[in-house]
């Protein structure tokens, strides 16, 4: 993924951190996709299931950032606070599974059809009063493409269906499991890939930014003149007007 590398760009950085500033959370990661060119419109990434789309944000993360990322989880059994490393690079390796499957008639219940959800359909639903079943009542269908009713599926049903859904999502869904080093406890953690994404860019932004900024007072330069150079470059520019060593 060559054009993955151009989210460690100055210029491209600061952009998406505007614009994916702007929007709701659910669609941050399609306007990563969209500015880093991975597809060639907005639309086109809200579109992307979310399996497909967890493996690209993946990726992005791996070609400009690196594959590792530290976060802190708790120990739900003890409390403690842990330090993690999540590895991204195999997330972002993973193959492109079927966007749908079918779940088999069970008893009285016909087959049904349940498709990955899109970050479409997350925006969609994120102001109903249940989002979880409404998210289930845009991708499940019967075989006939028919709408069905998740409301009215029984409980082993629609575990069943739940279940179906979340191996659809693969990298979207995926959790890091690990033992607790004091309590030895179960562990577990999901990895949200376009929010640590996203929090990347957020926290490389504020330093270009002081780079602008500084340059631009000691040499009256513009911010496309500032961006235009190199990291070396800016840093070797910064130290001459004594901002930097």
């Amino acid at each position: 993924m060559t054009s993955a590398a151009r989210l460690s760009d100055a210029a491209l950085l600061l952009t998406v951190w505007e614009e994916a500033g702007a929007v709701p959370a659910p669609a941050v990661g399609a306007v990563l996709l969209y500015r880093a060119g991975v597809v060639d419109d907005l639309p086109a990434a809200l579109d992307l299931p979310l399996s497909t789309a967890g493996a690209l944000l993946a990726g992005l993360h791996v070609a400009a950032f690196g594959s590792g990322v530290e976060a802190v989880t708790r120990c739900p059994t003890c409390a403690e606070d842990l330090e993690v490393c999540l590895p991204l690079d195999g997330l972002a390796a993973l193959p492109s599974g079927p966007d749908r499957v079918v779940v088999p008639a069970s008893g009285t219940e016909a087959a049904l059809v349940v498709r990955c959800p899109t970050t479409r359909d997350l925006l969609a639903v994120a102001g109903a009063g249940d989002p979880a079943t409404t998210l289930l009542m845009r991708c499940v269908t019967g075989v006939d493409g028919e709408p069905v009713d998740a409301r009215a599926l029984g409980p082993a049903r629609r575990e069943t269906v739940e279940a179906a859904a979340e191996r659809l999502a693969g990298p979207a869904a995926a959790v890091l499991t690990s033992r607790c080093p004091r309590c030895d406890g179960p562990v577990r953690a999901d990895v949200d890939i376009a929010s640590l994404l996203w929090q990347r860019v957020r926290s490389e932004a504020p330093a270009v930014l002081a780079e602008v900024a500084e340059l631009a007072s000691a040499y009256g330069w513009s911010e496309r003149d500032v961006l235009a150079m190199s990291p070396a470059r800016r840093g070797a520019y910064l130290a001459l007007a004594g901002i930097r060593t």
